[in-house]
């Protein structure tokens, strides 16, 4: 009897369609036998996802109405907001920077200046304005546009009362370069997106800035002005007696020598690369601008973006200092932490007609709560003046006494008397008179941002339109979910070094390879002598 023989070749090319065709028949078999008790069935999902009337779903409760809401924010700088083809006004001429300055400081690139931006555009636009009228070269300044809007500000689809609103077109007429990020970054990866620019265009050192600052160079020289708790004297070399007179004795505009904040940015540059210093940051004011050395930033893995936001700062600087790098404090021009904004931006440029500086809060609180507040500060200065009741009235007798012997009859000058006629004073067409004006205006601004706890950052929340615009967030939610993701930062900064304390360096020992390896130091029991 003849036998059925299979050629080899015809069965492996079989082999495949039989294999399918025999799981394909299994798993028919199975879904047949288990869909009605494992598999839902297409009525099963359609009733899952139709509301029931019948249900006891619980109905959303809605936050309160705010009693309070402050009033819309106006763009600071009519001139070039309102005109479709104004140009900005000229700054001081002692004030215009030469071209190609940097090379004067032996420097191959001028560091470029960094400016985070996410929402409140009129802290913003006063930012840069000062920048420029202190004599930073609009061509060196880059707006990072951090909003996660993507290119619909760009294309002008949101409004000014939107909080991440931002003219690309008033920014233009500046001179301002726009960098705009692809997604919204929290600071420590916004920090690491400066340092991949700088990668990318070659720039070995550049500056950052926060937007809530209003600049100065050093155009009156010194001064004495209190600048309250934004302040930070710069650290000095005791190795350098000339070091001394060139931070705290700068000379004015009308003196020979006088450096702009700009410049004096360049010098203090080429100054720590010739004392050939292992350094890291050099701040001005702390980093509300920032010298930025990238290679340290790279040596020790850029800004670490599990901390989000505040800590992050903490870690960056103690890495720094673990890895033996140097950071220190400066000066190089008046740089003002600020929570309010100038009514006309104008007076940035000294232009008489625009009056004198006034400031306005973005987001002021309540006149209730703000005469609460009042009255709390009256009532803690009453308990510090009885504390110190003899010493102040023996000064005040002293004074009083020293005004009878200068006063003469009709002393009082014409600007006390306008004062006292509530009549505006005009304001002088001397740019470096005017300055000295506009300069305490400023340091105004610093002490009534830091005038009170819980007031320092409430300019967050000054912008809470933009309902039905591209890619629009609730300003209370964005807000809350910020302050929820810095506390987080807390947490996890805590986590990595076992430790909650800002001061590393001061507080521990911990080294560079003790990230995430150290238990909590907090639940220690501490250690008792013999």
């Amino acid at each position: 009897m003849a036998t059925l023989s299979l050629n080899p070749r015809i069965f492996r090319a079989l082999l495949p369609a039989v294999a399918t065709l025999l799981l394909t028949s299994l798993a028919l078999v199975t879904f047949t036998a288990y869909s009605h008790d494992v598999v839902p069935s297409f009525q099963d999902l359609k009733d899952l996802i139709k509301p029931d009337s019948s249900s006891d779903r619980r109905p959303p409760r809605y936050k309160p109405i705010p009693a309070w809401v402050p009033p819309p924010v106006k763009d600071p700088f009519p001139l070039l907001s309102n005109s479709f083809d104004a140009k900005p006004p000229s700054i001081p001429s002692y004030n215009i920077p030469r071209p190609n300055l940097h090379k004067e400081y032996n420097l191959t690139a001028a560091p470029p200046l960094f400016i985070g931006f996410t929402r409140q555009w009129p802290m913003l636009l006063q930012c840069v304005v000062s920048y420029i009228t202190a004599g930073w070269p609009a061509s060196q300044i880059y707006v990072v546009e951090n909003t996660g809007v993507h290119f619909y500000n760009k294309a002008g689809k949101l409004s000014l009362q939107n909080p991440f609103y931002l003219n690309h077109t008033t920014l233009n007429r500046l001179g301002v370069q726009v960098i705009t990020t692809p997604v919204l970054l929290t600071f420590s990866q916004l920090q690491n997106f400066f340092l991949d620019v700088a990668y990318q265009r070659g720039y070995e050192y550049y500056m950052y800035s926060h937007q809530d600052v209003v600049v100065f160079s050093f155009e009156d020289g010194a001064d004495d002005l209190e600048r309250g708790e934004g302040d930070r004297p710069p650290e000095l070399y005791d190795d350098d007696p000339k070091d001394k007179d060139r931070m705290l004795n700068p000379p004015s505009a009308k003196d020979p020598g006088y450096k702009t904040l700009y410049e004096n940015c360049l010098a203090e540059l080429r100054y720590v690369l010739d004392r050939g210093e292992r350094w890291a940051f050099r701040w001005f004011q702390y980093d509300y601008l920032t010298l930025v050395n990238r290679e340290a930033v790279d040596a020790v893995g850029g800004w670490d973006v599990m901390i989000p936001y505040y800590t992050s700062d903490c870690d960056m600087n103690s890495r720094l200092a673990m890895d033996g790098w140097t950071v220190r404090h400066r000066r190089a021009g008046w740089v003002n932490d600020v929570s309010s904004v100038m009514e006309d931006l104008g007076v940035f440029y000294r232009d008489p007609k625009v009056g004198r500086p006034k400031f306005v809060d973005p987001n002021p609180l309540s006149p209730e709560e703000e005469e609460r507040r009042a009255e709390e500060r009256e009532r803690k200065e009453e308990e510090e003046a009885a504390k110190k009741a003899e010493e102040e009235q023996k000064i005040k007798e002293e004074e009083e006494q020293k005004a009878r012997e200068e006063e003469t009859p009709g002393h009082a000058t014409e600007r006390r008397k306008a004062r006292r006629d509530g009549k505006e004073e005009e304001m002088p067409s001397d740019p470096l008179e005017y300055f000295r004006i506009l300069n305490k205006v400023g340091v105004e601004m610093g002490l009534y941002k830091y005038r009170d706890a819980g007031v320092r950052n409430t300019w967050h929340k000054s912008q809470r339109g933009g309902q039905g615009e591209p890619f629009y967030y609730d300003s209370e939610g964005f807000d809350a979910g910020f302050t929820e993701q810095i506390a987080a930062g807390r947490r996890i900064f805590a986590e990595k070094w076992g430790h909650r304390g800002c001061n590393l360096i001061g507080d521990t020992a911990l080294n560079l390879e003790d990230q995430w390896r150290v238990e909590h130091d907090w639940e220690q029991p501490e250690e008792k002598g013999e």
